[in-house]
């Protein structure tokens, strides 16, 4: 069954890119860094094959947020294609700025996407969250791993971490060894997004979310939310001091180094962490999945995905392009060029998995098949920044882990207008 659909799949893409129509220009707006990167060689791969040109508008993660946004309420046109942070699909749907894929799938004869797509990679891909129409379709398979150095951990008296008892505990004794010098934890502690990201799996591994059930009312400051704030404190005094203010590349280089043991991070690091020219640790770090608190751990999930721009001018083109990008064929030349793979045919492709660069693949297939979204809310962007301010003082001990869990209760309630 699923290699008839990827024929289907095939044939429908193939059959787009050889039909003889000339077809109109697209513009793509993408994010900096290794996700955009791939998209934009993509583009260029197809504007090569159709003759035709695929402009790609690359830009800061922000500044994508805040250019497409721009875009959909002015409907100006300007972006046929966004390639979008899951977490902001409900702003972009909810708000009008995304077309229904649904008649384009049944224009070319599909039904939807095909069932070798991971499935939560494509319930985030429909809005409401895995019920209503795809908005978007799935391109980069991100998911939070937890990154250790397994021999270490092993000296410490942890041969596994399963649960943030055995991170903690492996990560005192290190810390206490390592003289100011080592550290068994390190994580992103800096305001807004990356202190939110960080925190989430903990927040949810303690049975903790910001939302009730139907979205109705904020839950933030509760036992819950306590259990798991006294968790990532006790792992901020065993990480290098200042952490209130790293970011992404901070965490990377205090791995990459090894002057850190462990810490939640994204699978594009990997290939920093594997690359000897970059990295201390190559074949050191070992990944496996979030570990639990009082509930089992879930890894956020980080996809980014493609989504039509309703005032785009080109939107079947748009499509076009989007069904051929995310084939099995493109997928593995996006995983090859550094990108996880959202396509279960990828993650167990033999002459990918032989290779050791990709020797996570397992472990981050079962991260995106037990993951967890970011509340879908359309003004999750506003929540997250006010969220991280609280958070990140916390870390930074300029108020305390309680004040922390009230302010942020009190700004996501002015936020959303809910109590």
């Amino acid at each position: 069954m699923v290699r008839k659909l990827f024929l289907t799949l095939a044939a429908a893409a193939s059959a787009l890119a050889i039909s003889g129509a000339a077809w109109a220009d697209i513009t793509v707006l993408v994010p900096s860094g290794s996700e955009g990167d791939g998209l934009r060689a993509a583009a260029a791969d197809y504007a090569k094959m159709k003759g035709t040109k695929v402009e790609t508008v690359q830009a800061p993660y922000a500044n994508v947020f805040e250019q497409g946004a721009n875009a959909g309420a002015t409907k100006s046109g300007v972006f046929d294609i966004i390639l979008m942070d899951d977490p902001w699909i409900p702003f972009f749907a909810e708000n009008g700025h995304l077309e229904d894929l649904t008649p384009y799938f049944k224009k070319a004869g599909l039904e939807g996407p095909d069932n070798d797509f991971l499935s939560k990679s494509l319930a985030i891909c429909r809005n409401p969250y895995n019920s209503g129409p795809y908005v978007c379709l799935p391109y980069v398979g991100n998911a939070q791993m937890f990154f250790y150095d397994a021999a270490k951990y092993k000296e410490a008296g942890v041969d596994a971490p399963k649960t943030w008892d055995d991170v903690l505990k492996a990560s005192k004794k290190l810390t206490e060894d390592g003289g100011g010098r080592y550290f068994g934890y390190v994580f992103r502690g800096g305001q807004g997004n990356p202190v939110v990201a960080d925190f989430m799996p903990i927040f949810w591994s303690y049975g903790a979310d910001l939302f009730n059930a139907d979205r109705s009312k904020v839950t933030i400051d509760t036992p819950e939310g306590a259990a798991a704030m006294k968790m990532f404190m006790a792992l901020r005094d065993v990480s290098p001091k200042g952490v209130e203010s790293y970011n992404a590349n901070e965490v990377g280089t205090a791995l990459a180094a090894g002057t850190s043991a462990s810490s939640i991070n994204w699978p594009n690091w990997v290939a920093t962490f594997e690359d000897p020219s970059q990295s201390k640790m190559v074949g050191k770090i070992s990944y496996t999945a979030i570990p639990a608190g009082t509930k089992p751990g879930s890894s956020e999930i980080g996809h980014w995905t493609m989504g039509i721009m309703s005032a785009s001018k080109n939107k079947q083109e748009a499509f076009d392009f989007m069904l051929w990008a995310t084939s099995p064929e493109q997928i593995k030349i996006s995983a090859e060029r550094g990108n996880p793979p959202v396509r279960a045919s990828v993650f167990t492709d033999p002459e990918l998995t032989k290779q050791e660069k990709f020797r996570h693949y397992p472990v981050l297939m079962e991260a995106i098949q037990a993951s967890t979204p970011r509340p879908r809310h359309p003004k999750w962007p506003e929540i997250e920044n006010a969220f991280g301010i609280e958070l990140s003082k916390a870390v930074a001990g300029t108020i305390t882990p309680e004040e922390a869990l009230k302010n942020a209760q009190a700004a996501v309630e002015q936020i959303t207008g809910l109590k």
